[in-house]
């Protein structure tokens, strides 16, 4: 029995969106790694101006956190139990606290000797989805404000949340 012609034909709607791709996974660790370098780039030259002092910060893959001073910024990219793009969300939360503690790892013995108990207080939290029909249209969406992304835009975004939150939290102080 011969097969039709259009039985072996994949259409464009059967063929995986984008962002459910293979691809996507690639592309969404480089815009990742974009938004963590940009994030860090802007922080550093801001401390380089007096500004502000100097970060302590943490990025690995995935997930980047910069401590300033009173304040913190973590961002994450938080991957669905199918590890797609489509499915996955970026967790951008600024803090009030201490949430990159000077020693890598602190032994639970040690937190009543000397370490402050203060717990981190989430200041703003936001999740935002990629978006896009291929790499060159990439963008992190923000549902809330219903606003995309570039990732230099968010870095930058990101970096006046911190500063903005880093000059009021001096000004309570």
């Amino acid at each position: 029995m011969a097969a039709s012609p259009h039985e072996f034909d994949v259409g464009i709607s059967d063929r995986p969106s984008f962002l459910a791709s293979h691809r996507a996974l690639a592309v969404c660790t480089r815009e990742f790694g974009k938004l963590s370098d940009g994030i860090v780039d802007r922080v550093e030259a801001l401390a380089g101006t007096g500004a502000v002092e100097k970060p302590v910060i943490r990025a690995m893959p995935g997930r980047c956190i910069i401590q300033l001073g009173p304040v913190a910024l973590t961002i994450a990219w938080l991957r669905s139990t199918l590890d797609s793009v489509a499915d996955g969300q970026l967790l951008v939360i600024l803090w009030r606290g201490n949430v990159a503690p000077k020693m890598a790892r602190l032994p639970e013995h040690m937190a009543g000797k000397g370490m402050s108990s203060s717990v981190p207080v989430a200041l703003l939290e936001e999740t935002l989805r990629a978006a896009g029909t291929d790499e060159a249209s990439w963008t992190w969406h923000l549902a809330a404000d219903l606003k995309d992304f570039t990732s230099a835009e968010l870095a930058d975004r990101c970096v006046k949340l911190l500063r903005d939150a880093y000059g009021s939290d001096a000004a309570v102080a």
